[in-house]
């Protein structure tokens, strides 16, 4: 065991004595390499060479690490570009919703300029009645009461029903609970609009009281009418979509589809006028009582 330590020993030593010749002889750029030389840096050669391509690897791999830590910087940074252009984006969407509500609005207070009108904002709706009542963020403190029109973007929304302090709550004309006197405008032909728990979750309404002998047909529109003591007269209501027969023979209903937008209701003009709480009208054919 001593004799082969003492071997292990010669052979570094020679090894080491190697590699110093080696290096001296690499240094001494004014003499002739000898064959020893030669043939050392032939031996080294190989090392030389693993060296190089473990130090460029080590390199390559410090570089890769920096490419990707940029990559992740970059990558995080168009995250937040796209997260930043699709707010941008909503913000201006919401703009022009708003923008196009504002307009609607204004131009429902050029098309009734000669009524009293008051801007109010829908506030809650009551989703158990088929969201065909609605709450505004006007009251009696803003001189709002019972029975006053509720106009909405195309023509009659509904009436005031319940008025407290600083809210109101109407009734949209698809209601069950809501009436109100009407005539087609192409033939002057009267009834009632009034509204049915069946019709209101289609969001339409019917037109009854209609005589047999009118000339109404669908596609006729229907506005309040002259006689009306609640609404004032003109105001669209909707559009007749189809009239049947009763089956009494003697009068007929229409399936009236609104003229106002039902859904997404957020601003509304209340008709700042009040009128009687209940009225009958009379007219040329039969009597219409409006609640």
């Amino acid at each position: 065991m001593d004799k082969l330590g003492k071997y292990k020993r010669a052979f570094l030593l020679s090894g080491i004595g190697l590699c110093l010749l080696a290096i001296f002889f690499t240094l001494r750029p004014d003499a002739e390499p000898l064959l020893v030389a030669r043939g050392l840096a032939t031996a080294v050669q190989p090392i030389q060479r693993g060296i190089a391509a473990a130090t460029g690897w080590v390199g390559d791999g410090f570089s890769s690490i920096g490419d990707n830590r940029a990559l992740i910087d970059e990558n995080r940074q168009l995250q937040e570009e796209v997260i930043r252009l699709r707010l941008d984006n909503q913000r201006l969407q919401q703009a022009d919703v708003e923008n196009y509500r504002l307009n609607s609005l204004l131009a429902m207070h050029q098309q009734y300029a000669q009524l009293p009108l008051m801007a109010a904002r829908v506030i809650g709706v009551n989703p158990s009645a088929w969201y065909s009542r609605f709450i505004i963020d006007r009251g009696s403190s803003n001189d709002v009461a019972r029975n006053m029109a509720v106009i909405g973007n195309g023509g009659l929304l509904g009436v005031v029903r319940q008025v407290h302090p600083n809210r109101s709550q109407f009734l949209t004309v698809i209601d069950s609970d809501f009436s109100a006197a009407v005539m087609a405008v192409r033939t002057e032909d009267i009834g009632q609009i009034r509204g049915n728990i069946r019709l209101m979750q289609e969001g339409l309404t019917r037109m009854d009281h209609i005589a047999i002998e009118a000339q109404i047909m669908p596609g006729d529109e229907i506005v309040t009418s002259p006689h009306s003591s609640i609404f004032p007269p003109g105001l669209l209501v909707g559009t007749v979509e189809s009239v049947h027969p009763n089956p009494d023979g003697l009068t007929r209903h229409a399936i009236i589809i609104p003229a106002a937008c039902l859904f997404d209701i957020e601003m509304v003009l209340v008709v700042a006028h009040q009128f009687a709480e209940a009225s009958e009208t009379v007219d040329r054919h039969l009597i219409i009582y409006e609640e």
